[in-house]
């Protein structure tokens, strides 16, 4: 009987959790790419050094938040106990046969698991469900009817969502490596005929785009977003149920709710623009 993606998911949690490195390492391809958000873990000799150390520190699944799978992909959230720490994981795992191809990992701290800060308010947030990125044609070259059907996908995924967001998924899945301008015309042209042609909807001042008829704003999980790919008017909403749930210092809280650690001074100027349409929306 084939093993389904699900079924290799659970059994790659089991090996973790009996810290069977040889077991591990037999559920990937030669060839297969572990990509973290810190460094890619090329090859089985790469994989080997990697999961030995990580297997070291004895990991626990001590919770499964979400599993989705289909054919050949697996995506998951997950909460990892490591020592005292704990820390929110997010994955997807692409299948070529019955075997790892590719693996994307990340891992967050939790801000409200048993190391807790103290004075951390809890505020509950959707999961945040991302695109599973696969094959599409170039943009620079594909015409308006193989271009619309993607980027209708990718918002019906991830929206609301910034354009820029939906652009740069669209344009790494293409295989390229940047947004150009050249990229972009293409891609935007399309937004504004699903548009037109009420299939999404476009916030009204900016580039947020969402599913015709769905909500105008979700407050969901960081997920796989950077903190500046999250529409403002989401951060703010944030923001202000924090504030109703009693947080003072509103920056900090949500990047405890998000599982982020430090404030650079990048995400304190994106902030405070958030607080600030949070102030607005209160008058």
């Amino acid at each position: 009987m084939t093993t389904t993606p699900r079924e290799l998911f659970d059994r790659h949690v089991r090996l973790i959790e009996a810290g069977d490195l040889e077991g591990l390492l037999g559920q990937y391809h030669e060839d297969a790419v572990l990509l973290r958000f810190d460094r890619v873990v090329r090859g089985k000799d790469a994989l080997r050094e990697h999961y030995g150390a990580y297997l070291a520190a004895r990991p626990h699944f001590k919770e499964l938040l979400q599993v989705a799978d289909t054919e050949d992909l697996v995506s998951y959230q997950a909460v990892i106990e490591q020592g005292d720490e704990e820390h929110r994981a997010y994955g997807a795992i692409w299948t070529r046969g019955e075997r790892i191809a590719r693996h994307v990992s990340g891992l967050f701290p939790v801000a409200a698991g048993g190391a807790a800060r103290k004075g951390v308010v809890h505020v509950d947030l959707e999961p945040y469900t991302a695109w599973p990125s696969r094959s599409v044609p170039d943009p620079r070259n594909a015409g308006r009817e193989a271009i619309g059907p993607v980027l209708l996908e990718i918002v019906d995924a991830e929206g609301p969502i910034l354009a820029e967001r939906a652009y740069r998924l669209y344009v790494k899945a293409s295989g390229g490596k940047a947004l150009t301008s050249i990229a972009r015309a293409p891609l935007s042209g399309a937004t504004f005929r699903l548009k037109a042609a009420g299939a999404i909807e476009m916030e009204e001042g900016s580039e947020v785009l969402r599913p015709a008829g769905t909500a105008e704003v979700r407050v969901r999980e960081l997920g796989q977003r950077a903190l500046d790919e999250v529409p403002l008017r989401e951060v703010a909403e944030l923001m202000r149920r924090l504030r109703a749930a009693g947080a003072v210092e509103l920056p900090r809280a949500v990047l405890d709710a998000y599982g982020l650690v430090r404030m650079t001074a990048k995400a304190e100027d994106f902030l405070a623009q958030a607080e600030q349409v949070s102030e607005m929306a209160d008058v």
